[in-house]
């Protein structure tokens, strides 16, 4: 990390009550920062974030120092069948967002995007490939980020954009491949998931997300405006089978050996978020994996 510790101040966290954003509030509160929460259907306050003139009010009522901006649809599974929706959300939203701190003089907003805008490219990708989204998801993440960059570098806004890949944990509520694996150990029966076990995984647990993201609200000076926030290297799906079948060796899980998604990253080059951010992922998949199926089973 370069420089010495930036005070995130005043934080305004948008999606607080989605799986990252909630994850994100909690730690901050924890740790004694001064937060408002928002969302589409509460936290501290309602704030949906296609609306331009909710956002705008909420910045204009409280100086904000930091936004986290989680605000957002969570995966390319979610509203898949609603495309105008997922666009008005990631990236009118993004917009929205951007040019009420830009008004109001927010000193630092952090845009969470997604390791899905490299698609299927193959091979070992970082910041300067050039992204090939292959859903309206990953394509309106990648609109969030120029949408950014164009603020950074046409108003002097201090924003950064972060691709985080696969988050997974506690808490999560939206259905997913790997929760459904872990739901299908945990009752101990049987279960076929379509996947093939070569496929590489890219998760990242929600710490990870979290000490990801304020990494980039601490860090003084920051000259770059897009970071990879992920686990580095693809990890195949034999992999997690394996992992779980350890925890629970009584579940009778397979994959039924197709490729469900193509051809991905074979790995998602985070060494510019350790060099300039000074983030390191440090929850093992293992570790990551067990403490889930604990929280699951409780």
């Amino acid at each position: 990390m370069t420089g010495a510790a930036r005070d995130l101040g005043r934080v305004l966290v948008t999606g607080a009550q989605g799986f990252l954003g909630s994850a994100l509030v909690a730690f901050l509160r924890a740790a004694g920062t001064d937060v408002l929460a928002t969302d589409v259907s509460g936290g501290d306050r309602a704030c949906d974030v296609t609306r331009f003139d909710a956002v705008d009010r909420v910045t204009r009522e409280t100086h904000f120092d930091t936004v986290f901006h989680c605000g957002a649809v969570s995966g390319p599974m979610v509203l898949a069948d609603r495309p105008l929706e997922i666009w008005r959300i990631n990236a009118t939203g993004t917009a929205n967002v951007l040019e009420a701190a830009r008004a109001t003089g927010v000193g630092r907003v952090i845009v969470c995007s997604t390791s899905e805008v490299y698609g299927r490219l193959t091979g070992p990708v970082d910041e300067t490939t050039l992204p090939q989204p292959t859903s309206v998801y990953a394509a309106s993440k990648l609109a969030a980020e120029h949408v950014s960059l164009a603020y950074r570098r046409q108003h002097g806004l201090d924003v950064i954009a972060l691709r985080l890949s696969w988050i997974y944990g506690p808490g999560r509520r939206t259905p997913t491949t790997l929760g459904a694996i872990l739901e299908a150990a945990l009752a101990g029966g049987g279960g076929r998931f379509a996947a093939h076990p070569d496929d590489l995984t890219h998760y990242l647990h929600v710490d990870d997300a979290i000490a990801g993201l304020l990494a980039a609200g601490r860090t003084v000076a920051v000259d770059e405006d897009v970071f990879n926030i992920t686990a580095g290297a693809g990890v195949p799906m034999s992999h997690i089978m394996e992992a779980v079948a350890q925890l629970r060796p009584v579940a009778r899980l397979s994959l039924d050996g197709v490729c469900a998604d193509g051809a991905g990253p074979t790995a998602i080059d985070n060494s510019l978020a350790a060099r300039v951010l000074g983030f390191r992922p440090i929850v093992g998949l293992e570790q990551g994996i067990e403490a889930t199926m604990r929280a699951l089973s409780l």
